[in-house]
């Protein structure tokens, strides 16, 4: 059967979407103990961002995001896959727990212009044992352990996989391994390399491009690793030693000076037990769960190759969002805005149509995701909020931003002094995040790129503080966020 589509000025599109790879573990961005030769050899042959990011670090949400060109407050996905209604002085706010059809997405888009389309692995918007969104040729996902319906959990079924899965999940959950013995939160995973998660994805992708038509098509190879809990296959699990693993300089900060919230999250009191040793060992699990991700990612542009589809498939390879991994002693996502959990690898590669060997240091958000892949297939696709980044991309022109915007919502124990939510700017220099109910936070990047110095109250900053107060505030008048009143009271009290 013929790969060549029908037009070969339209690109096929392969979206890599990894879940909770923290950038600066990709040996591209220039990490001395990553593992990841195939990764670093897509950006040394394509281009690299140095400066992308997401407007929540949270997978939902992020996604939403990604897929639509719009922020979580105006596609309402705030949280992961749940319905939550917060109390606040400008009305109830809604979280919704799905991605409706009637939010434009660019799945829906690519559909109307002729692709075909397929997704695999977590989808995580909501309804996914459910094709949507445009996604409706090749629809082979899963939601981690589902009654059944989850694809994957199906297939581990078939081979009598199934329990131990559950079971390793179980006994590396970081919570429970808090809340029971103190023990280890990671190790070795049992399951065969070839039956992993990552590897039933990528092979769920080459089954997609054997039953290739005439048709482009995008296709979604959604990667959950190396999102906890931490499993590598045991040939990947000892790649580094945790002997070799060096903390990073906000391994030392207290948080004193931060936000109660930080203090008083899960992050903190999940790994508050952890010895220096148990923090490399994760570390060191981390790197090797990532290996692992980089072998299957080498096997899939080995399987573009084969099929001779290299040369007219535009692959772009991101994460969902970041992870701690032992910044500022903390590890998962949330609540707060550090660069290790906003902060994403980006790599795009497309023979021909983009130089390689650039790094391109301008700012990026995934909210452009959606934008800037129907500018570069010439796909009409709804941006929302989005901008279009295609020249930055092919030709390493500036890009059009000067900021990054993105907030965060919470419930829970974290939560507890009403609603939780954070909005936040990021220009090339500084940081500010507003904080509802807490204490807010202003960096300088330039002096302080591993944000141990809160210049919040620093009588020399207070200019910057409300300049970028204001444009925060500007941000939520243009998207019409419900609670731009409420941050405007916060701002000016702060």
């Amino acid at each position: 059967m013929s790969h060549t589509p029908a037009d070969a000025r339209r690109p096929n599109v392969l979206i890599v979407l990894c879940d909770q790879l923290q950038r600066d573990f990709v040996g591209a961005y220039g990490h001395p103990l990553a593992r990841t030769p195939n990764i670093d050899r897509l950006a040394t042959q394509g281009v690299k961002l140095a400066h992308a990011y997401v407007p929540k670090p949270q997978c939902a949400p992020a996604r939403a995001s990604m897929f639509t060109g719009r922020y979580p407050h105006q596609h309402q996905l705030m949280m992961n896959n749940a319905w939550h209604t917060w109390q606040t002085p400008a009305g109830p706010l809604h979280n919704r727990p799905d991605l409706p059809e009637s939010v434009p997405s660019l799945g829906q888009a690519f559909q109307a212009a002729g692709y075909r389309l397929g997704y695999t692995g977590p989808w995580h918007m909501g309804n996914d044992e459910t094709p949507q969104h445009g996604f409706t040729d090749f629809w082979r996902t899963y939601r981690y352990w589902k009654d059944g319906r989850d694809y994957y959990v199906q297939h581990l079924e078939k081979l009598g996989l199934d329990q131990l899965f559950h079971d390793e999940h179980q006994r590396a959950n970081m919570a429970r391994a808090a809340r029971t013995d103190h023990a280890q939160p990671s190790m070795a995973t049992e399951i065969p390399t070839e039956h992993t998660r990552t590897a039933w994805a990528v092979s769920q992708t080459l089954e997609f491009l054997d039953s290739a038509d005439t048709r482009p098509w995008l296709f979604c190879c959604s990667i959950k690793d190396p999102h906890p809990p931490v499993l590598p296959p045991p040939e990947f699990a000892d790649l580094v030693s945790p002997d070799d693993v060096q903390f990073v300089p906000s391994w030392v900060d207290d948080l004193s000076d931060k936000p109660a919230l930080q203090r008083d999250s899960a992050s903190v009191r999940w790994t508050s037990y952890m010895t220096d040793h148990q923090w490399r060992q994760y570390i060191a699990h981390y790197h090797g769960l990532n290996a692992h991700i980089d072998t299957e990612v080498g096997r899939l542009l080995q399987g573009l190759d084969q099929r001779g589809l290299t040369g007219n498939t535009l692959v772009i390879f991101l994460s969902d969002h970041g992870e701690m991994m032992g910044s500022h002693h903390m590890a998962h996502k949330g609540p707060y805005m550090y660069e290790d959990v906003y902060a994403i690898p980006f790599i795009a590669h497309w023979p021909g149509q983009i130089e390689g060997g650039r790094t391109h240091p301008d700012l990026f958000s995934t909210v452009d995701f959606a934008a800037t892949l129907g500018a570069l297939t010439g796909v009409p696709v709804d941006g929302g909020a989005g901008l279009d980044q295609s020249a930055l991309l092919t030709h390493g022109q500036p890009g059009p931003r000067d900021a990054i915007f993105a907030e965060f919502y919470g419930q829970g124990s974290e939560a507890e002094r009403g609603l939780m939510a954070i909005k936040s700017i990021r220009t090339h220099d500084w940081k500010l995040n507003i904080y509802l109910n807490d204490r807010s936070e202003l960096y300088n990047l330039a002096t302080d790129p591993h944000e141990l110095t809160n210049l919040i109250d620093h009588p020399h900053h207070q200019a910057t503080r409300r300049e970028l107060g204001e444009r925060i505030l500007n941000w939520l008048r243009e998207t019409d966020d419900p609670l731009t009143e409420v941050f405007a009271n916060e701002t000016v009290s702060t």
